[in-house]
């Protein structure tokens, strides 16, 4: 059996920065695995810096089955 590729769109706001980021995950990954590739994403596209201490919320609004462009 295939694994499916599904779609996330996960709203976070870290200390005063705030967004909507795209995550791709497997179709079997919990809450935590999307929430901790959210991070590992906000950190790469920062240019590998930390992200800012303070408060963090993450809350995933869209879960679908992606299939490609």
């Amino acid at each position: 059996m295939e694994n499916k590729t599904q779609k996330c769109i996960v709203e976070y706001q870290v200390a005063t920065y705030s967004g909507k980021e795209i995550v791709y995950c497997d179709a079997n990954d919990d809450n935590d695995d999307i929430v901790s590739k959210c991070k590992r994403q906000l950190v790469n596209s920062s240019g590998g810096m930390s992200l800012p201490y303070g408060y963090q919320s993450f809350n995933i609004t869209e879960r679908e089955d992606y299939f490609g462009d």
